[in-house]
This record gives structure tokens, sequence and C-alpha cells, in this order.
């Protein structure tokens, strides 16, 4: 009798169980934050995406004319769907154990909505192997997680249920920094990077309306924020470091 564990079930069928599938991406387009990091004047960076999933980024990336680029996961679904668009990508079972016989290190590496699935406990040494094995002294990693600090972050810690643990703006700093990164920055913190000039206006005036009232209830309840965390609402948390 196959006997298989708790993870092994939550991994093997992730995506059909959820009711995602290749045509969830059919539009997919690099965001907006991400170009700069994406130069088309260097099409040979050396490009690795942890946790590509149904493979929508290279693909992008591979349509957009990038040379070089890679992509691991633990999920098998994720790679046959990659090997169907002609990715090169690589099933693996740990990203620490992967990292540390590597021998290859990248310009950039991306690890969207990945991190939050990893065991509380391992997190900080999964990215202490990121950036001591995978990352380039002269590389960008780029991190992007679910913001537990926005308007639906408590549905999202619950919506998946594969989900460890969510971020808000000061852990998400606090891992990294523990791990060994520097120059962290929060990209696109207001979420309007991909807006016009005049909806960015008015966004972030309502944004800072929102402050203003969770300064009041503050005020009133006796609670607080660590004032050194950056008070970041948009769904996710987009950080780059190196």
């Amino acid at each position: 009798m196959d006997i298989s564990t708790n993870k092994d079930i939550k991994i093997k069928s992730y995506f059909s169980n959820r009711n995602v599938d290749s045509s969830s991406y059919a539009n997919y387009s690099l965001p907006r934050y991400l170009s700069p990091f994406f130069n088309d004047s260097d099409k040979n960076l050396d490009i690795l995406d942890i946790g590509c999933g149904l493979g929508q980024m290279l693909d992008h990336l591979k349509k957009s004319g990038f040379n070089n680029l890679y992509g691991i996961d633990i999920n098998e679904e994720s790679i046959n769907e990659c090997k169907k668009k002609d990715l090169s990508v690589e099933k693996i079972n740990d990203i620490r154990e992967y990292a540390s016989k590597s021998t290859m290190k990248f310009d950039r590496i991306v690890m969207s909505h990945v991190l939050e699935h990893i065991d509380k406990e391992d997190i900080i040494d999964t990215l202490i192997h990121i950036k001591k094995y995978l990352l380039k002294d002269s590389g960008v990693f780029l991190l992007m997680v679910p913001n537990a600090q926005s308007y639906t972050g408590t549905y999202w810690r619950y919506e998946d249920f594969t989900h460890s643990v969510l971020f808000t703006a000061g852990s998400c700093y606090y891992v990294l920094k523990s791990a060994g990164f520097s120059n962290i920055e929060f990209i696109d913190p207001d979420g309007t990077k991909h807006m016009n000039p005049f909806k960015r206006i008015i966004i972030k005036l309502f944004v800072g309306f929102h402050k203003l009232k969770e300064d009041f209830w503050n005020k009133i309840l006796q609670t607080s924020f660590h004032k050194t965390s950056p008070r970041i609402y948009t769904f996710e948390l987009k950080v780059a470091a190196n």
C-alpha cells in the first residue's frame, strides 16, 4: 500500500486541486515592476526561476529573446507543463539540496510566491543557501510574497491551504537580512507602477488617507505598528536584494 505523507499529497496535484492550468496564464506578461531588472540590452543574463510553476514567466522571457533561462520546481505537474514549452527545468526535492550541489550561479533569481509555502523554521536557511550558492556577487534576488498587511492578507493566508506563513514588510526584511542579503529594496510599494500618472496620484492620496485612519485608530485603541517597518498595503510584497 502506498502511504503518502501530508506534504506529498499537497504537492502532487497542487495546480489541478486549485483549478489552475496553463490557460490561467494565457495573457501573462512580465509585471511592469520587474521590467527594469530584465534589460533588453542584455539577453544573456543567467536567470533562475525558483518555483517556476507552469512556466509562464520563463516562457515570456524566452519569447522576449532571453537565452539562459532555467527553472526548478518540486511539482511534477509544473515540470511536465514547462517541458511542453521546451523550457530548461528540473524537478527538485529541496531548494537547499539543489543549491548546495549547483555548479552555476545566476544574475537574476526570481522566487515568486514560493517562500510562504516553506516551513517557517526552514525559511532563513533556504535564503542563506540561495544567497551563498546560487546568486552571483553582482546578481539580484527578486522575491514576491503575499502581504499579510494588505486588505486581503488574512484571506490569502488561508485561501491556499499550502501556505505556511505570510509576511509583512518588516518580517520580509528580517528574513532577508538574517540570511545575509543587503541592499534590500521594496519595489513599487504603492502598486502603481503600471498606472498612468493621474491614477498614481489618486491611489497615493487614498493610501495616505488610509494611513491617517490607521494612525487615528491606533491612538484611540492604544495599538501600534513597528515604527521602522514600511507600511505597504498591496496584495504582494515585491523585493529586490543582493
